[in-house]
């Protein structure tokens, strides 16, 4: 039971953050295979953030010039949210991971996120599930920052529009349960 508290954490954990980021925005790994940068993207309008500067947050406390520019827009609560949801990890090793991401409902929810997504050549959910794996082989561990530094390219681009929506129809968590009961069998 507590590997599925872990697993819906890490999900909605990354989908909350982006939110968080995003909803801020419109008020106002390995070098070469990892996002530098996560652009959201609602309308025409956008904005984009560095992870470094996301990590660096997350364990100084401290936000760069830019990021500050940034959380400046968003509520304390939010802010606080945000590093929660910046600084979660996970204790599921690769193959543990791996084996989940093998099952039919987290190829659905995969897909379900990705559609929320950008990428060229519409590789986004073997983007998600690469920077998942990635992640978890990582000396890091899984984790959401692990997770974004992992991203195979060099920038994640979200549709915000999108991701709010799924978040708010909750699709994209209906199959962990039974995804998660297959794993602990």
């Amino acid at each position: 039971m507590t590997k599925l508290r872990s697993v819906r954490r890490l999900l909605i954990g990354v989908t909350s953050g982006l939110t968080v980021l995003g909803l801020g925005s419109l008020m106002s790994a390995q070098p070469g295979w990892s996002a530098d940068k996560i652009t959201l993207r609602y309308s025409a309008f956008g904005r984009s953030i560095a992870v470094a500067d996301l990590r660096q947050y997350a364990e100084t406390g401290k936000p760069s010039a830019e990021l500050d520019s940034f959380l400046k827009m968003i509520k304390p609560k939010d802010k606080e949210s945000l590093t929660k949801t910046l600084n979660m990890k996970f204790p599921f090793t690769v193959t543990a991971v791996d084996k989940l991401l093998k099952t039919p409902a987290a190829d659905a929810l995969l897909n379900e996120i990705a559609s929320a997504t950008i990428l060229p050549g519409r590789e986004e959910v073997k983007a998600l599930r690469g920077a998942l794996l990635i992640s978890a082989s990582s000396k890091q561990g899984l984790g959401t920052l692990s997770m974004l530094e992992s991203y195979p390219t060099p920038t994640m681009t979200v549709d915000l529009k999108k991701l709010l929506d799924l978040m708010k129809n909750g699709k994209s968590f209906k199959g962990l349960g039974s995804m998660m009961g297959s794993y602990m069998k």
